[in-house]
């Protein structure tokens, strides 16, 4: 699995390079979020709308693997910034993630690229709301 940059550090390629890049590693970034939250079910967490976490850590993994597989995938945009792929939709958010600490970057993707690359502050305006398209990010989301 991909480690996180350490803090106010990025990756050495943040930039997924569709084109040209080794298949292995652009399969292990866009792997990486869902690694990160099997990881943190391991170590005992469970999300709050997912009921009674199982008594038994594996099949706590299990159940967790069976959602994920279900979820639409997320794209890697750069580093550890994410847009949920989901087929005949557009205006996704961008999700920042690092494990279960999960937090919107940007209402859509250019919205995104003015937060990422530009004053974060000087471009948000007092209305900012953006909303999860995909139900099971809206958990770690609120």
């Amino acid at each position: 699995m991909r480690e996180p940059p350490e803090e106010g550090a990025t990756w050495e390629n943040p930039w997924p390079d569709w084109r040209h890049g080794d298949p292995a590693k652009l399969r292990e970034h866009l792997e990486w979020p869902a690694e990160g939250i099997v990881t943190a079910v391991q170590h005992g967490y469970w999300r709050p709308g997912c009921g009674q976490r199982p008594a038994d850590a594996d099949d706590a993994v299990r159940e967790e693997k069976t959602i994920l597989a279900r979820m639409p995938k997320l794209v890697p945009v750069y580093a550890h910034r994410f847009l949920p792929a989901d087929r005949g939709s557009h205006g996704h958010p961008v999700l920042s993630i690092c494990g279960t600490d999960i937090i919107y970057y940007g209402a859509d993707l250019a919205d995104y690229i003015n937060h990422e690359f530009d004053d974060f502050s000087a471009h948000t305006p007092d209305d900012w709301n953006p909303r999860a398209t995909v139900a099971f990010w809206q958990d770690f989301l609120s």
